[in-house]
């Protein structure tokens, strides 16, 4: 009797059972298969792969890599163990706990704890086991040579989206939208990304386009590594230096100093979102004297042997006292430029006269942007004729009451050095570059070269620390006083030290001929000329590049540095580890 009820309960509780599967697996499979996925699948969203960005010899300036964030489901942990956990990660991630215990307290079923973490703080916070912590892997912008031209490139934010720079600008090309995909979870709540629900396979980031720019990497480097060298030598608030190619326009460096290095996150002052090259303005000074004199001579109101009488030193002009650091006599118009005379700068500034002076400074690209499309771009002031004032003609002649940013000179001194064409600056390689626009002749440009020729070499020129052994270097120095920023008057002890210069032909096998500029801001040296602060560390620039191209065009690679490249074979896994390194 005990064996028929223990097997009638035996064969109603396997009835259940098989009652219960039923209604699992065939019955009911969709509600409880609904049921499981709201558990265990969710939707994340994760930042899609920017396309890389590359110099001129398909180097990579910043490239995307794997990197791992940190997540927290707030509802699986208990509200008692709350602060424990925000407090271990906050410990491994190096936050405050309150951020952490914020995001703990959240109502929303995701929340991100921190993004982008490098691999040894991942390891660590897996290493805790914490149930509703996890990790996801999202793609992290890498600058493989760390802060070369970081102000032009610019920054990317950690959801992938372009803050400055040419990471901005060329936004919709590198970057596609954000992507959303299922997300199920293990018993710690670390996310596995699938393809579909229930298909283990590997999420594929959708990825943007590659930009290809007209920066040489290697000579970025070395312009780098000496600017900043110079800086510290003159003591400097801060420097700048560009280089580009004189006949097409297009931009090999451009450094700045400081710089910043946007591998590191705690880089994230606004100044290092600001591209000075762009949007610092400053009076030229006499750097805009071989521009005056190439326009002087177009004219046909002076030739360079013209005799110009400088007046010792002191020249009386409408109600102002002009005055020349080294007085001259008389002189020819050629050396009026290399002895840099602003008497006699001013004298044939006055031959010119106020409206054709206006019209070949508009013509050589000052008083509006370069057209380059990058963020902040000034155009610098060139006041319009009409509202000058008598002395404006004057010093105009030779640098001031005219602001200039530092890739219209460079671009204006680019005329000179190529026969007299105003080039259109580049920075993004797409094809051929385009045609500038013939600004003065070839006489013109001929004459002024040579005076910027007699800045280095002659006895009386102000460049001689510009000098480079075997090859024929042109050049202007430039010092002027930093204008009030009410708009009135100069500030006592503020100056720019500058030097803009070429090197002459095709040197040492160098297809290319190249204009360059080095500015010192507010140097505290002993000295605060442009032709001892700024003409040196334009000569080592110069110097390097040239010998580097020389070299490597011999070599016929486009190599030459031992900088980071991504394996040719496609393995990302150097280049990962070092991303996480820093």
């Amino acid at each position: 009797m005990r064996l028929r009820i223990i097997g009638v309960f035996a064969l109603a509780w396997v009835g259940l059972l098989l009652h219960r599967m039923y209604s699992l697996q065939v019955s009911d499979f969709e509600t409880w298969q609904d049921w499981a996925i709201k558990q265990h699948v969710s939707e994340v969203e994760v930042a899609s792969e920017r396309g890389p960005v590359l110099d001129r010899n398909g180097k990579l300036l910043a490239v995307s890599v794997p990197a791992e964030s940190v997540y927290v489901r707030p509802k699986q942990i208990k509200d008692k163990d709350k602060d424990k956990v925000a407090k271990e990660l906050a410990k491994q991630l190096e936050i405050k706990p309150s951020v952490v215990g914020e995001k703990l307290a959240s109502s929303q079923p995701f929340v991100w704890v921190k993004r982008q973490v490098p691999r040894f703080q991942v390891e660590k916070v897996t290493a805790l086991s914490i149930v509703g912590v996890g990790t996801v892997m999202e793609p992290r912008r890498f600058y493989p040579y760390n802060q070369a031209a970081s102000a032009l490139i610019g920054k990317v934010g950690v959801d992938g989206v372009g803050l400055s720079g040419i990471e901005s600008l060329y936004e919709k090309g590198l970057h596609v939208d954000h992507v959303k995909t299922k997300g199920t979870r293990d018993a710690f709540g670390k996310i596995i990304q699938v393809n579909q629900v229930g298909e283990a396979e590997s999420f594929e980031v959708p990825k943007g386009d590659a930009l290809k720019l007209t920066i040489d990497a290697d000579i970025q480097l070395i312009m780098d590594e000496e600017l900043e060298i110079g800086r510290k030598e003159a003591n400097a608030k801060a420097a700048m230096a560009v280089m580009i190619d004189s006949d097409t326009g297009e931009i090999l460096a451009l450094s700045q100093s400081p710089s910043y290095n946007f591998n590191n996150p705690a880089a994230d002052s606004k100044n290092a979102l600001k591209n000075l090259l762009v949007e610092a303005v400053f009076e030229p000074g006499s750097t805009m004297k071989p521009i005056v004199a190439a326009a002087a001579i177009d004219a046909g109101v002076v030739s360079e042997k013209d005799m110009i009488n400088c007046e010792n030193g002191r020249f009386r002009y409408s109600t102002h006292t002009i005055k020349d650091v080294h007085p001259s006599g008389t002189v020819t118009f050629h050396d009026v430029v290399v002895r840099s005379s602003n008497i006699g700068m001013t004298k044939v500034g006055l031959r010119l006269g106020s409206d054709r002076l206006y019209t070949y400074l508009r013509q050589f690209g000052f008083g509006q942007n370069t057209g380059l499309g990058l963020a902040g771009e000034s155009g610098g002031i060139l006041r319009n004729v009409n509202s000058w004032a008598k002395i404006d003609t004057a010093t105009h002649s030779f640098g001031q009451g005219i602001a200039v940013t530092p890739l219209q000179v460079v671009r204006a001194v680019a005329a000179i050095s190529n026969g007299g064409t105003l080039p259109k600056l580049s920075v993004v390689s797409i094809g051929a570059p385009p045609e500038g626009e013939r600004v003065i002749s070839e006489t013109a440009a001929l004459a002024a070269k040579e005076m910027m020729y007699g800045v280095v070499e002659d006895e009386h020129g102000t460049g001689s620390k510009a000098k480079i052994e075997g090859l024929r270097v042109g050049g202007k120095t430039g010092t002027a006083q930093k204008a009030s920023p009410n708009g009135r008057g100069y500030m006592a002890g503020k100056y720019v030290a500058s030097f803009v210069g070429f090197v002459g032909g095709a040197p040492m096998g160098v297809p290319r001929n190249f204009t360059t500029m080095v500015i010192m801001d507010e140097p505290r040296a002993k000295s605060i000329y442009g032709g001892t602060l700024a003409a040196p560390v334009f000569k080592v620039v110069m110097e390097r590049s040239i010998k580097f191209m020389a070299t490597r065009n011999q070599l016929g690679t486009a190599g030459g540095s031992d900088i980071l490249e991504l394996p040719k074979d496609g393995s990302e896994e150097d280049l990962v580890r070092a991303s996480y390194a820093q």
